[in-house]
């Protein structure tokens, strides 16, 4: 019998095993080391899932093939490595997604990893896994949840899942409003969820609904439904008017969570009074009028809240929204009860809110503005560059974005007054010389800096200063023109990588569409020497890097030898021009880096990757 005979017949008795695994189950894992691996890509979830700590006994992992499951059910993932990552749980990934899959649409029964499962079993299991349950447009059968048969199903649901993702609220309510309500009700009130993202909701009822959980087991007992100033909003033209008050009153009886589960009298019998939860974290799509009314109604109440993010796509927020959303920020940091530490505005009209938000929220931990210029481009008329605060800030992370040009005397001034700011990204801004020197001096901790769409050609002095006295773990130069006034590149990346290696915390480099070409050959230099980086994350994607740029890479950095294992990020640049070259680079980086590249083949076989622990 030739060898490929003894291998075919090796095959086929491992197909045979996983096929009667319930029979042979114990005596599985007597199997040398060599077997065993080949046999876990041929079994079920459910088996591979029980035999998964045994075979961990014996030093083997199943981390890869629960990759590779979840690029078959993913077929858009686009995180490619010649060696996968195996840092992710890629089982719980799986789980999750499996159980959206079956429940809610459908799933190809083409893989092993379903073989002999049933539908029910299928959930059965999955449903354990679930943290994250996404509803959307594809979203059907939701209302099954209610039914009695799928009890156990939702019942594992309110203890396991704690955030909740409505995406498409206006196509989830014509699938049944009752039946969808009782169910995001027995989510929120009598299970474990305290993060909601809500998209796509153009009913203000369930909003409020939504909203009610500000006050949790023992708010206030103030009702959310603040009466409005107004029966519609000022200066509002999109028909969104108050409801009247009969249907307000019908809404509100069929949305009470006590009726809601009287009538699903499977879960709750009469007497009983359901508790109510608390949301602390909301995630939603706002229109002008909920600005006015429902959120600058309910935020100064809402003591529970840590995380607000508000957005909203098709229009900004103007002065007089801005106003009211700034001044129920300060009523509920006013409040010593106030939890709120993560705030995200999108789309602020104007570069001038950064320091009324400051102002108003002083124990804010992170900030993140989108800022868009206004229409006429006029701004002098609201300049507010002078920030007067009588006691240093507490923000520790800071984001702003701007879609057109944003100057840095926006926002320079309130870095004097946050110390404790570790994490600073700016994208689409206008930098002066005293940017750097005011970060240096005034945000000693600061660990990580990306810089977005920001011309640096004109600041290489200023970013050595800078990194004399950097304690960064992570810097981040992201389409920056670092190299567009060099005539020659070593000029300024020879000192670069020099003042890098000589930042000893930074842990990670990013440096994606800067057209660094053939300098990607100085960024090798970042490992040599007697003082090596210790960077594990470098990215150098989308910089016009040749094979045999990346080839003299190589070599230099098998060299050179990283101190540890380095994440490569090598995507989007022309390496397809000479395969061959290409190859042999690639072939030299395998040993010292995990790569990221645009042509790995997913469907490499299971087996080649799982690796032994």
């Amino acid at each position: 019998m030739g060898v490929s005979d003894g291998s075919s017949l090796v095959q086929m008795c491992i197909v045979k095993v996983a096929q009667n695994i319930d029979l042979l189950e114990r005596k599985v894992l007597n199997l040398p080391v060599s077997l065993l691996k080949d046999l876990l890509p041929h079994l079920n979830i459910y088996y591979l899932d029980r035999i998964e700590t045994a075979a961990a006994t014996k030093g083997i992992s199943t981390s890869v093939i629960w990759a590779t499951i979840w690029r078959d059910l993913d077929q858009t993932w686009r995180w490619r490595s010649k060696s996968a990552p195996l840092t992710q749980d890629w089982k719980q990934r799986c789980l999750e997604r499996l159980f959206h899959m079956v429940m809610f649409t459908q799933v190809s029964r083409g893989g092993a990893y379903l073989s002999n499962l049933s539908d029910s079993s299928i959930l059965s299991m999955t449903v354990k896994h679930v943290r994250v349950l996404s509803l959307n447009t594809s979203t059907k059968n939701i209302c099954r949840l209610a039914s009695g048969a799928l009890r156990p199903i939702l019942s594992t649901l309110e203890t396991g899942v704690t955030s909740l993702r409505l995406l498409d609220a206006n196509a989830l309510f014509k699938q049944g409003r009752k039946h969808v309500l009782f169910i995001l009700h027995r989510l929120l009130d009598h299970g474990s969820v305290r993060e909601v993202v809500l998209r796509r909701n153009s009913d203000s009822s369930f909003l409020r609904w939504l909203m009610s959980r500000h006050r949790g087991p023992q708010g206030s007992s103030v009702s959310p439904e603040t009466p409005h100033a107004d029966g519609h909003c000022s200066g509002e033209d999109d028909g969104e008017l108050e409801e009247p008050a009969a249907k307000r009153l019908a809404l509100d009886m069929e949305e009470n969570p006590e009726v809601l589960c009287r009538e699903f009298s499977s879960f709750s019998s009469p007497a009983d009074h359901c508790p109510e939860g608390q949301i602390h974290s909301f995630d939603f799509e706002v229109s002008k009028c909920e600005i006015l009314t429902t959120v600058s109604h309910i935020l100064p109440t809402w003591l529970c809240l840590h995380t607000l993010h508000l957005h909203h796509s098709d229009w900004l927020i103007r002065e007089e929204e801005m106003s009211v959303l700034v001044e129920s920020l300060r009523l509920l940091f006013l409040n010593p009860g106030c939890s709120l530490t993560d705030l995200s505005i999108s789309h602020v009209c104007g570069h001038t809110h950064l320091i009324s938000v400051l102002r108003a929220c002083p124990s804010l931990l992170s900030l993140s503005l989108e800022i868009c210029p206004p229409a006429d481009g006029n701004t002098r008329h609201r300049l507010q560059t002078r920030f007067t605060q009588s006691r240093q800030l507490c923000l520790e992370k800071l984001s702003l974005k701007s879609t057109g040009p944003m100057t840095v005397k926006c926002f320079l001034p309130a870095l004097t007054w946050t110390p404790k700011l570790t994490s600073l990204h700016l994208s689409g801004t206008r930098l002066s010389p005293r940017f750097f020197h005011t970060v240096a001096e005034s945000n000693p901790l600061l660990k990580v800096l990306n810089l977005e769409d920001v011309n640096l050609a004109d600041y290489h002095q200023e970013i050595l200063h800078f990194l004399e006295y950097s304690v960064l773990e992570e810097l981040s130069l992201k389409d920056c023109r670092l190299l567009d006034k060099c005539t020659v590149k070593k000029d300024f990346l020879l000192p670069f990588v020099e003042a890098l290696r000589g930042v000893s915390s930074l842990q990670s480099l990013m440096l994606a569409q800067n057209r660094l070409a053939s300098g990607v050959i100085e960024i090798a230099n970042l490992f040599s020497g007697c003082r090596p980086s210790k960077i594990t994350t470098l990215d150098l994607s989308s910089n016009f890097i040749l094979p045999a740029e990346l080839l003299e890479f190589a070599q230099l950095l098998e060299t050179c030898r990283p101190v540890q294992r380095l994440t490569l990020d090598l995507r989007f640049n022309p390496l397809d021009r000479d395969p061959e070259v290409k190859g042999q680079a690639l072939r030299k980086l395998i040993p010292y880096c995990n790569m990221l590249t645009d042509d790995w083949d997913s469907r490499s076989t299971m087996a080649d990757h799982i690796s032994v622990m």
